[in-house]
C-alpha cells in the first residue's frame, strides 16, 4: 500500500524521482541538492542565504505573534491569561537567542535550518502545553497548526525538517496531555487530533512538492552552467583556431598582420625598436618531390619547433605562407635580430625530421629593423623581403639591415 502511494505521488510530481544510477555506479539526477549546488560557483552560498532569510522571516513572525496572542487569551481564557502570558514570555528567550545566532553568528550561516527548526519547536511545545490546559482549545489549535504550515510552505530546508517538526508537535502534545491534571475531553481530543493530522499531511506534502521543484530547478541550473562552461571552452578553442596555423601550431597570417600593425603603432607612439625575421625553407619544392607532402609537413613542423624554442617569450612566431615563416621581435635591434637569425640558420642544419638525412634542411632568413616613426607594416615587411631575397641568392644565409629612414605615408593598416 505504501509503495503504491509513493508511486502515485511521484506520478503527480509531488515526490522527486528515485535516483537513477549512472554507469560509474553513482546517482546522476538523484544526487543530493547540496552536492549539485557545489558544482555551480556561488550557488551553495546563495542557497544558505535563502535558508537564512526564510528562517529569519518565520522566526520574527513567531517572536512577534506569540506574545500578541495573549489578547485572544484575555478574551477567551481570562482565568489562564496571566499564566499563559508568563509561559509565552519565558519561551521568547530561547527563540530570540536562536534568531540572534541565525542573523549574527557564524552558526547561522552554517546551520540555518537547525536554528529555524528550534524556533518553531519552541512554539509547538508551548502551544501544546496551552492546548491541553485551555478551557476552549479551538483558538490555540489555529496557532498549533500555523507553525507546521509555515515550515512546510515557507521554510527553505529539506523536507526532513518539516517531518521533524511534525514529530515534535505530536510528542509535545502527548507529553502535555499526560502531565495535564484534567486533560482534554474526548471531543476536544478528537478535534485536536484531526486538526494536527490534517496540518501534518498537508505541510509534509507541500514541502515535498516544493523540494521536488527546487531540485528540478537546481538540475536545470547545473545543466545550464555546464553548457555555458562548454560553450566558453568551444569559443576559446575557436578563437585560438582562428589565429593558429593547423599544421605547425604557430600563429597564422591573420594574427601576424594584427600583431604587426599593433606593434608598429606602439613603436611610432613610443619610439621603440621593432624587428622582423622572415624565414624560408631552401629548396622546399625539392623536399616535397623527394619525401612527399608528408615529409614536407614534417620539415615545416621541425623548423616551427626550432623557431618557437629559440625566441623570447614576448616574440611572435607565425606561418605566413606555404613554406615561409616569420618572427616578430618587439624591442630587438638589428644586432639582436641578426644574431637570432644566424643561430636559427646554424641549428636548422642539425634538424632531422623522420626519414631525412643529416644536414638536408637549410634556411634563408631576412632581417629588417625599424625604429619610431619609420615603423610601418608595409615598409618593414618589404624591407625584410628584400633582405630575404639577398639571402636566397646563395641559400643557407642571413640578410640583415635596418630600414632606411624616410617619411612614409601613414597607412590605415598601421
Amino acid at each position: 500500500m505504501s509503495q503504491r502511494l509513493v508511486a502515485v505521488l511521484r506520478r503527480g510530481d509531488v515526490l522527486p524521482s528515485p535516483a537513477p544510477v549512472a554507469a560509474e555506479g553513482r546517482p546522476s539526477r538523484g544526487r543530493a541538492a547540496a552536492e549539485l549546488a557545489g558544482e555551480v560557483p556561488g550557488l551553495a552560498e546563495e542557497r544558505i542565504e535563502r535558508a537564512r532569510t526564510a528562517g529569519l522571516l518565520v522566526g520574527w513572525v513567531a517572536v512577534v505573534t506569540v506574545p500578541l496572542w495573549s489578547v485572544v487569551d484575555l478574551a477567551t481564557e481570562s482565568s489562564n491569561a496571566a499564566t499563559f502570558l508568563a509561559v509565552r514570555l519565558l519561551c521568547e528567550i530561547p527563540m530570540l537567542l536562536a534568531l540572534v545566532a541565525l542573523g549574527r553568528l557564524p552558526l547561522g550561516r552554517r546551520r540555518p535550518e537547525l536554528l529555524t527548526f528550534l524556533v518553531l519547536a519552541v512554539v509547538q511545545a508551548e502551544v501544546a502545553w496551552m492546548v491541553t490546559r485551555s478551557e476552549d482549545p479551538r483558538y490555540h489549535l489555529l496557532g498549533f497548526t500555523l507553525a507546521i504550515y509555515g515550515s512546510g510552505c515557507v521554510m527553505v530546508a529539506r523536507p526532513r525538517w518539516t517531518v521533524a517538526l511534525v514529530a515534535v508537535s505530536w510528542a509535545a502534545l502527548g507529553l502535555a496531555s499526560v502531565t495535564a491534571e484534567d486533560g482534554l475531553s474526548p471531543g476536544d481530543l478528537l478535534a485536536v487530533t484531526v486538526y494536527l493530522a490534517t496540518a501534518s499531511v498537508i505541510a509534509v506534502l507541500a514541502h515535498l512538492r516544493r523540494y521536488a521543484l527546487d531540485t528540478r530547478e537546481l538540475h536545470t541550473r547545473v545543466r545550464l552552467e555546464r553548457e555555458q562552461q562548454r560553450t566558453g571552452v568551444l569559443l576559446a578553442q575557436l578563437e585560438r583556431l582562428s589565429h593558429e596555423d593547423p599544421l605547425t601550431g604557430l600563429a597564422n597570417r591573420r594574427r601576424w598582420d594584427a600583431e604587426l600593425a599593433e606593434l608598429c603603432t606602439r613603436a611610432r607612439q613610443r619610439g621603440n625598436v621593432l624587428s622582423v625575421v622572415l624565414v624560408d625553407l631552401d629548396h622546399f619544392k625539392d623536399v616535397n618531390d623527394r619525401y612527399g607532402h608528408g615529409g614536407g609537413d614534417d620539415a615545416l613542423r621541425a623548423v616551427a619547433g626550432l623557431l618557437s624554442a629559440r625566441v623570447r617569450g614576448g616574440d611572435l612566431v607565425a606561418r605566413i605562407g606555404g613554406d615561409e615563416l616569420a618572427v616578430l621581435m618587439p624591442g630587438a635591434d638589428e644586432e639582436r635580430a641578426a644574431a637570432v637569425a644566424e643561430q636559427l640558420r646554424r641549428e636548422a642544419r642539425l634538424l632531422r625530421p623522420p626519414g631525412f638525412g643529416a644536414a638536408q634542411l637549410s634556411l634563408s632568413l631576412g632581417v629588417a629593423t625599424a625604429t619610431g616613426a619609420d615603423a610601418y607594416p608595409l615598409e618593414l615587411m618589404s624591407w625584410a623581403d628584400e633582405q630575404l631575397y639577398r639571402a636566397k641568392t646563395t641559400r643557407n644565409a642571413v640578410g640583415a639591415g635596418a630600414l632606411p629612414p624616410g617619411e612614409p605615408e601613414p597607412q590605415p593598416a598601421g
